[in-house]
Order: structure tokens, then C-alpha cells, then sequence
């Protein structure tokens, strides 16, 4: 594992690959060089600013630095000291210190010119119930509906879309996700779905906004992954629509044609004004794949930067969540396997893992049996321990419907039979007992 770093930021025990720059310039060793002692530090320190380190052939290898938490390069004091941070928060930052790394490490492999800066991490606390945010987010939903409507509606008629509609819809998402994210989380799986194309738009900004919270991005980035959650497909408006009704396997030309959504999408938004590079890149990269299978261009691990690697797995996650023409929804539970047994291949393997830290072992929606017997949907996340979600009782222990659905927050260990503490005893398939959980809330 190779990590780019300010001199700053070496240690004894670090196996040096590449200079920033050249070697023949430096009297150190062109094949590398392990970092015994101090004077080597300070000699690197009058030739570099920056240099490669590989953790594997590193002193103790990549577990031996596993808990290194690489530090923001940029002015002393934008460095973030995780220690000021309380216990409980000082590995999740040490984690999102050095995924940041990773990915700015490549990029900066693949442009040497661009500025170093120094990650902003914010951790958000929800500020809201999901009971008193599921109103707010209600109307934010809707309201986004509607834009989205009118969005494939331009798209599909070659008219100008106006990205200050468009910002002002993602800023009310934002406002919402950075109270209490359950709320919309919920929503994307309870409304009605009366299109795959306006729904699957709506969905991706959600979880988007949802993972880019859980990974701390600060509001402006958040913003940016809202945007571009809404556009990822829009360019479909311009394909045929039996093409996209279609229900069988694409032929060699239909997939080609396919795949040129990514174009009349990146097309639609070079004529909207004051879109962000980032929301170009991760429409363009969204069906890139981290082995180098995926389309328009091959990208492979990190270079498609962490937006664009955060695109794919939204994606694909609401892509087989959703009712399409050619394949049923699978829940949010059996498409975190599926994106599991994918990782490593055509996901990044550690994004993954933070999608499924955001969704929760059980994700918002869920439909659960407690140890009660009662039957419950998942209506919030404890991030601290996820296998004690909030949830709302639906069904009594003899599977008969509650006068009034009870909120049980399973972290406070609610007595249940015996006064043993109840908890989820297994995830139920989607419509078990023919619940439908909006005539209960929504």
C-alpha cells in the first residue's frame, strides 16, 4: 500500500519509493530506502516536500501501521488533532484521516501540480428525532419530486435545466440529512415508485448525501453529492424508451447504446451553469468499476477518485433496491451482501465497508422480528451499536396490528420476555405479513 506524504509526516521505519523529485538529483538510492534514523529524515528534508511510502515493505508491514493516522498536509493550523477528539470518535477520524489519504494520494500521483489541502472532517450529531424530522423531510421530498420531474422533462426535450432550482432543492436534502439522515433514508424506501428513472434520481441523492455525512464531508461537498445524485442518469431521457423498458438480456448494440447515457448526462449539465468539477466527475465515473471493468474510460482503484468510487456503490445499491423492468427490488439488507460479495472487485473494498457503517446492519426499513416476537420495521441507526437500531412495533406477539405502532429504541435495552433485553432476532423479506409500512406513517 503506497501512501504520498509531507516530509512532515515520516516516521523511522518507512520504506521510501519515490522522490518528488528526480533521483539522479538526490543522493539517496534510486531503487528506495528504509528510514533508520533521524539524520536520513533531515537529509529529506532538504531535497523534498513530498514522498511515496510503501507500508508494505515498511518496517512491521501495513498492520504494524494500521492505526497511523496520516496527518492533513497544509498550514499547521488546519491540521486536524483527532486527540482533542473524544475516545469514541478518535478511530472512526484516524479511519477517515486515511481514506482521505488514499485517495488524495493518487490524485496527486496523477496531477503533480495540484495544491495540497487539508481534509475538512466534520462529525455531524442529529439534531432531530426521525419522528419530528419525517414531517420536514416529507416535504423536502416531495418538493424534490417535482424537480425531478421537470428535470426529465427538459432533458427529454432538449430544453435548458436551471441549476438554481436544482441547488435550491439540494440545499433543503442537505438541511434534512445533516439533522437526522434516517428520515429521507426512510422515505426513499417507503413512497410510492411510480417511475424507476425519477425515483432512482431521488434515491442516489439520498444515500449520497447520507454516505457523504457518515464519511464527515463538510456542507459544500455534501452539496455537490446531493447534485450530482439527481443527475447521474438523466441522460437516459434521451434514449429510446423501449431501450429502457427493455427486459431481456442487451444485445452487443443495445449495450452500446446504453452506455451512452453518461454522455447526454455529462452533455445536460455543460448547460447548466456553475456546476462543480466534482459533480461532472462523479456523473462521468459512476459506472466505473475499481478492477477497471467498467465504462466510459477504465478507471481502476483510486483514480476514480472517492466522489466518483462513492457514485458507483449509490448506484448500484439503488439500482437492485428499486422495482426494474427486468428485475424485482431486493431489500437494503440483501443488497449490502451483494455489494459485500462485490467489494474488492468492482467496488472499493473500503468505501463498501463505510456504506454499509452509514446503512447499518440493519438499514432503515427493514421489516424485523424482536426477540419479543413482535414484528418491527428499522426506523433509525445507533451508531455506536448497530445491531440496536430504533425501531417501530407493528405487530403484537400474536401478529396482530398494534392500536397505535410503538417507537422502541433497542439501545436503552427495553425489557422484553423473562426481563431479558429485546433485540432483533432476524431480518424478514420484504411484504412479510402483508405489511405495507406507509399506511402506518406516511
Amino acid at each position: 500500500m503506497e501512501n504520498r506524504l509531507h516530509i512532515s509526516q515520516l516516521q523511522i521505519g518507512m520504506f521510501v519509493t519515490e522522490l518528488d523529485r528526480p533521483w539522479l538529483d538526490t543522493p539517496f538510492l534510486l531503487q528506495g530506502f528504509l528510514i533508520e534514523n533521524g539524520a536520513q529524515l533531515d537529509e529529506l528534508s532538504q531535497y523534498c516536500q513530498y514522498v511515496t511510502i510503501d507500508l508494505a515493505r515498511s518496517v512491521g508491514g501495513p498492520f504494524h501501521w494500521n492505526n497511523f493516522a496520516v496527518q492533513p498536509v497544509g498550514n499547521p493550523e488546519d491540521k486536524l488533532d483527532i486527540s482533542r477528539h473524544p475516545p469514541e470518535e478518535q478511530e472512526r477520524l484516524s479511519i477517515l484521516l486515511a481514506l482521505r489519504e488514499m485517495f488524495s494520494s493518487a490524485r496527486m500521483r496523477r496531477d503533480e501540480d495540484a495544491p495540497p489541502s487539508a481534509p475538512r472532517i466534520v462529525i455531524y450529531e442529529e439534531s432531530a428525532p426521525v419522528e419530528q424530522e419525517i414531517s420536514a423531510a416529507r416535504s423536502v421530498h416531495d418538493a424534490t419530486q417535482s424537480l425531478v420531474s421537470e428535470l426529465m422533462t427538459s432533458a427529454r426535450e432538449d430544453t435548458q435545466p436551471h441549476s438554481e432550482e436544482v441547488n435550491e432543492a439540494v440545499s433543503t436534502m442537505v438541511d434534512s440529512i445533516i439533522r437526522n439522515p434516517n428520515a429521507l433514508l426512510w422515505l426513499s424506501q417507503m413512497k410510492d415508485r411510480d417511475s424507476y428513472s425519477y425515483s432512482h434520481a431521488i434515491d442516489s441523492s439520498i444515500y449520497l448525501l447520507a454516505f457523504g455525512r457518515e464519511l464527515g464531508f463538510p456542507r459544500e461537498d455534501l452539496h455537490k453529492l446531493g447534485f450530482a445524485g439527481l443527475m447521474l442518469d438523466i441522460g437516459k431521457m434521451r434514449l429510446p424508451n423501449e431501450l429502457l423498458t427493455h427486459t431481456g438480456r442487451y444485445t452487443p448494440g443495445e449495450f452500446m447504446l446504453m452506455k451512452t447515457h453518461v454522455q447526454h448526462s455529462l452533455d445536460i449539465l455543460g448547460q447548466m451553469d456553475d456546476v462543480p468539477m466534482d459533480v461532472f466527475d462523479m456523473v462521468a465515473r459512476h459506472h466505473e468499476r475499481y478492477d477497471g471493468s467498467g465504462y466510459p474510460y477504465g478507471l481502476k482503484g483510486e483514480s476514480l477518485g472517492i466522489f466518483g468510487s462513492m457514485a458507483s456503490i449509490v448506484d448500484c445499491f439503488t439500482a437492485i433496491t428499486s422495482d426494474r423492468a427486468y428485475s424485482a427490488a431486493k431489500s437494503p439488507h440483501e443488497a449490502l451482501q451483494l455489494l459485500y460479495k462485490w467489494s474488492d472487485r468492482f467496488f472499493h473494498p473500503v468505501l463498501v465497508e463505510q456504506f454499509a457503517q452509514c446503512v447499518g446492519v440493519f438499514p432503515v426499513g427493514t421489516l424485523v422480528e424482536l426477540t419479543s416476537s413482535d414484528i418491527a420495521i428499522v426506523v433509525g441507526q445507533n451508531y455506536t451499536r448497530r445491531l440496536k437500531p430504533k425501531v417501530m412495533t407493528l405487530l403484537g406477539p400474536d401478529h396482530q396490528a398494534h392500536a397505535k405502532p410503538l417507537i422502541l429504541d433497542l439501545i436503552t435495552d427495553p425489557p422484553g420476555p423473562g426481563d431479558q433485553p429485546i433485540t432483533v432476532r432476524r431480518v424478514l423479506p420484504r411484504g412479510s405479513f402483508g405489511i405495507d409500512p406507509r399506511e402506518y406513517f406516511l
